[in-house]
């Protein structure tokens, strides 16, 4: 994936503003500032691959033009650390898959993010499909590369859609009732527990939880300005609501 850096070539850090699209690039450091609970000052950690918080680098003024991740294919899109940051701040709620499936039957709108082909060979009973990613589209060197190094690997190249928010709206109500749900889920919790004691602690390699599609999705719908009091993320996702039996339908079902 290549990032670009824009406008702060020299700067040591650069800075995050989770609700007015600045995002971080190809810098170590950076700062997710929101406009509810202060700051999370965070870093990347090439030697592990991962986001790591780091306080040193909080409450520094949020610029937007200064940086954007950038990849050679499909849409710009947010650091992690900014998307756990805001909704974790926001009070974004999450549900399992049974509460999930309760609200479903009682109104709410279950959405199902995965790519289309994904949902179409099984899909969790009653849901409906506005894909986050789609398959590369473009021709480009990149996109070429891209599509020959995953099919070598029989994966599908798969890339952002920049038309998910408005595809979203078009099909699903603004600011109705709907539950998002993805493959894994993903998480904001940053605790994990021993199950013979159940004490939670802090866990390193869970400083920004643990990122997934639908809480992206989530964060651009929110971006777009949904209101969180009209959204839930299913924990577990798809693979969850499989796993315990719950009903299904698709061509594989």
């Amino acid at each position: 994936m290549a990032l670009q850096l824009r406008g702060a070539a020299r700067a040591p850090h650069t800075q995050c503003s989770s609700r007015s699209r600045s995002y971080t690039v190809k810098v170590c450091a950076a700062t997710a500032s929101t406009k509810r609970k202060g700051n999370v000052g965070f870093k990347w950690d090439p030697a592990n691959s991962r986001w790591v918080r780091d306080d040193r680098f909080a409450g520094i003024a949020a610029d937007e033009d200064r940086t954007l991740i950038k990849p050679k294919t499909g849409a710009a899109y947010q650091a992690w650390p900014v998307v756990h940051t805001t909704l974790s701040d926001a009070g974004l709620k999450s549900v399992d898959v049974e509460e999930a499936r309760k609200l479903s039957r009682a109104g709410w709108t279950l959405v199902d993010v995965r790519l289309a082909s994904d949902f179409d060979a099984m899909s969790a009973e009653g849901s409906i499909n506005v894909p986050m990613f789609r398959l590369v589209a473009g021709n480009s060197a990149w996109d070429n590369v891209k599509k020959l190094a995953m099919a070598s690997f029989a994966m599908k190249a798969t890339e952002r859609d920049p038309d998910f928010v408005d595809t979203f709206c078009k099909t699903v109500k603004k600011n109705s009732k709907v539950l998002l749900m993805c493959a894994v889920g993903g998480t904001l919790d940053t605790n994990v527990t021993y199950r013979r004691d159940k004490k939670l602690f802090a866990d390193p390699e869970r400083a920004f939880g643990r990122e997934s599609r639908s809480l992206k999705a989530i964060f651009e719908l929110y971006d777009a300005g949904w209101s969180l009091n009209n959204i839930r993320h299913v924990e577990g996702g798809f693979q969850q609501w499989k796993y315990q039996g719950l009903p299904l339908a698709g061509d594989e079902e």
